[in-house]
């Protein structure tokens, strides 16, 4: 991907929830405001944006360029991933999907909390690294990786072979909930992209996508 046209970018944003009852799920702390902000930065630049953001999300922007779909558990986000990723050649995977789920799916009404539970968990599906197998060679994933401070490098190249993606974004654990983003960009080709210390989430956003086709080169 070398060319500095305008591209179909599929982004996704904020947390999956794995339902444990009709009023229960499993989750994170992800708010979706990095994704967001990703969203409106690359429409704002010109690109074609479909924007897959969790239910419990802030509010996405609204821009012309900007599509938006709502998704829930980690096999909607699933769902949705394989049938917009086809239509566009990048994916910036800032979605923070559960890791696990409920073996044998959400039990059937509200749990009583009078006797004590045993809850079974099974891993979710890598929906990172499946797209990764079945990408075309015109199409590029950029994923995120959240990690201490201390094994963030090393997490995060780690991450890099492992999932098959082009690129990393690695963040250590307080930008979870920080306005404010420390981030280094690792691509396949062994190049690092160093982000300005501390800027803003929306100043980083502007960042990537101005960027985007030099780490695309790269990865």
């Amino acid at each position: 991907m070398t060319s500095r046209m305008l591209k179909r970018i599929l982004i996704t944003a904020g947390a999956t929830r794995e339902p444990i009852d009709k009023v229960r799920f499993i989750s994170n702390h992800s708010s979706g405001k990095l994704g967001c902000q990703l969203a409106l930065a690359g429409a704002i630049a010109g690109h074609e944006v479909t924007l897959l953001a969790g239910d419990g999300s802030r509010t996405p922007p609204i821009h012309p360029r900007l599509h938006v779909h709502r998704f829930t558990t980690t096999k909607d986000l699933e769902a949705q991933l394989n049938q917009h990723w086809p239509s566009n050649n990048v994916l910036i995977m800032a979605a923070a999907v559960a890791d696990f789920t409920p073996r044998g799916g959400p039990h059937d009404g509200k749990l009583s909390r009078k006797q004590a539970l045993s809850l079974e968990l099974v891993p979710t599906q890598d929906l990172v690294a499946g797209l990764a197998l079945s990408s075309r060679k015109d199409q590029m994933i950029i994923a995120f990786v959240l990690e201490d401070s201390g094994k963030l490098e090393e997490t995060a190249k780690n991450k890099l072979q492992d999932k098959g993606v082009h690129a990393i974004i690695a963040n250590p654990l307080g930008t979870m909930h920080a306005d404010n983003i420390t981030a280094t960009v690792y691509c396949q080709s062994g190049r690092t992209f160093s982000v300005p210390e501390q800027i803003s989430k929306s100043a980083f956003a502007t960042w990537l996508f101005e960027n985007l086709h030099e780490i695309c080169t790269e990865a």
